[in-house]
């Protein structure tokens, strides 16, 4: 069978037997985008509605699950045309999903690289480790498919791929500094110079390799060049960069210090449930988790739990249920929701997640809470309202008296 290779390091590029193909779909940006966002999925399968929420998230589209299977069509038109026959079956479809397929021999450098940093994490031999880490830094060819650095679902594997990356790369660095092996330094800081230029810390210890090495006019070329781009500084000279890249390296030890206090300092993860707060801090929070979900689609639902007396109230005895209210809304809640009390019978709740979920969660709080004593006195019901992304939520009209004719 052929073999198949999805490059998405540096740039996005499919190769059957070591060739390019589909050249075409550089012509269409959203077929584009739906291959690369199976393909990071890893064969598991995305419904429908996750899909076009993906690639239509900001965008106004009439009908986009029309759209989305005339994508597909012409992806598979694409293929056709080419004859590339391992390629006819690569993406699947199912009662409303659709899977890159997991059974297609396929190499994707990704997960290569993902792959590669387990072992290296997991090996002690540090020989092993060493050539582990050198098909690390050579596989990132650069950022997570770069043209499509603004979306949401590349954003975040791109951040955490080139920081692994950096992990890797830095380790390599110190290994050969410390093995005096200053060409392969040389040859290493260029290469991460080139996808990263602004790193500071790369000129510095390319300039002091390069001088090591008795090569003083690149030495001062490659100065030359940090300087250029801003992240050196402008009193560093050939010759006593050692001195700058020892104050940066003390600069950076300082800095992690700092983190360690600020960490030691905020309080820990909140592991036993809900987050009870003030319904002050809770604008806050729905605030920021609205922008959140701007940025990166993540659902939000807003929910209105609300007790309600079948019988005469009793404001102390309603007072002691919504305190039981409150607990359960705690314990059976995660730790990632928020509640706070909106008035003397209701409760207002924000949540993350999907729909089903969320629907089961408070299923099992309305259960838990007709299992408590006094519970026949109340009903316990709830509303539900999941904005869209730069959707302002209803606002109620204010009543005007009519004026008398």
């Amino acid at each position: 069978m052929a073999k198949v290779e999805i490059r998405m390091l540096g740039g996005f590029e499919i190769r059957v037997d070591g060739q390019p193909v589909l050249a075409a779909l550089a012509q269409s940006r959203k077929a584009t985008a739906l291959v690369q966002y199976l393909v990071l999925q890893r064969g598991e399968r995305v419904s429908h509605a996750t899909l076009t929420n993906a690639l239509w998230g900001g965008e106004r589209s009439t009908n986009p699950d029309m759209a989305l299977r005339a994508i597909l069509h012409r992806f598979r038109t694409m293929i056709l045309q080419e004859h590339l026959t391992v390629l006819e079956d690569c993406i699947l479809t199912s009662r409303g999903c659709y899977q890159w397929n997991p059974d297609l021999p396929c190499e994707v450098d990704v997960f290569t690289m993902e792959d590669l940093v387990m072992q290296a994490g997991l090996e002690k031999d540090p020989d092993k480790r060493l050539a582990l880490e050198e098909q690390i830094v050579q596989i990132y060819r650069g950022r997570l498919l770069p043209l499509s650095a603004d979306e949401p679902w590349v954003e975040s594997s791109a951040v955490r791929l080139h920081v692994l990356y950096r992990a890797a790369m830095i380790h390599v660095l110190e290994t050969y500094k410390k093995n005096g092996e200053n060409e392969k330094l040389v040859e290493l800081c260029r290469s991460a110079i080139e996808k990263n230029p602004r790193a500071e810390r790369l000129y510095l210890e390319l300039v002091m390799a390069l001088e090591t090495l008795g090569r003083p006019e690149e030495a001062r070329q490659a100065l030359q060049q940090g300087l250029t781009v801003g992240c050196l500084h402008h009193a560093a000279e050939p010759g006593r960069v050692g001195a700058m890249w020892r104050q940066a390296r003390q600069a950076d030890r300082n800095m992690e210090n700092d983190m360690n206090r600020l960490m030691a300092a905020l309080p820990p993860q909140n592991a036993g449930g809900a987050m009870i707060c003030s319904f002050e801090t809770f604008g806050q929070i729905y605030r920021m988790q609205r922008g959140i979900q701007a940025q990166y689609l993540v659902p939000v639902f807003l929910l209105l739990v609300t007790m309600v007396p079948v019988q005469a109230r009793d404001d102390a005895e309603t007072e002691r249920m919504m305190q039981v209210l409150q607990e359960l809304l705690r314990s059976c809640l995660r730790s990632c929701d928020v509640a706070a009390r909106y008035s003397d019978t209701q409760y207002a709740v924000l949540v993350c997640g999907a729909p089903g979920q969320n629907a089961a969660l408070l299923e099992r709080i309305k259960q838990a809470f007709y299992g408590t004593p006094s519970h026949q006195r109340y009903l316990l019901n709830y509303n539900a309202y999941s904005p869209k992304p730069g959707q302002e939520p209803p606002r109620r009209r204010r009543s005007h008296p009519r004026k008398k004719a």
